[in-house]
C-alpha cells in the first residue's frame, strides 16, 4: 500500500539521516516507526504505561500527545451530580456571581 504523508522538515531530514545510518529505506523506517506505535497503542489501552529503563539509571516515560489522550479516556468515569448540585450549576449559569473587586482590578491592569 502506498501512503504519503507530510512531515515538518525536521522530521523528514531525521527520517533521511536515520535511514542512511541504519541502510534503510524510509518506508522500511516510517514501517518500523508504525509497528511500534500501534505496539504502544496497545499497550496503553491495556493500562500499561512505557518507559525505557537502563542499567542503573532512573526510567524514562515515554508519552506522544495520541498516548496521553489514550491514557486519559481509557480512565474516564462518569460524572455523576445530586438533583441539587444541577439546580445549582443552573442557577449560576442564569445568574452567574458578579466580579470580585480583585477580579475588575486585575482586568484593569490589562487594559
Amino acid at each position: 500500500m502506498r501512503v504519503e504523508a507530510t512531515l515538518p522538515d525536521s522530521r523528514g531530514l531525521a527520517l533521511g539521516q536515520l535511514a542512511e545510518e541504519l541502510g534503510l529505506s524510509r518506508s522500511q523506517i516510517v514501517d518500523e516507526a508504525l509497528g511500534l506505535f500501534l505496539k504502544a497503542v496497545m499497550e496503553v489501552r491495556r493500562g500499561h504505561r512505557l518507559v525505557t529503563m537502563g542499567a542503573g539509571q532512573a526510567t524514562c516515560e515515554l508519552s506522544t500527545p495520541t498516548l496521553a489522550a489514550l491514557e486519559w479516556t481509557a480512565q474516564a468515569k462518569p460524572l455523576v451530580l445530586s438533583d441539587s448540585a444541577v439546580e445549582k450549576l443552573a442557577d449560576l449559569l442564569d445568574r452567574p456571581p458578579a466580579p470580585s473587586a480583585r477580579l475588575t482590578e486585575a482586568f484593569r491592569r490589562k487594559r
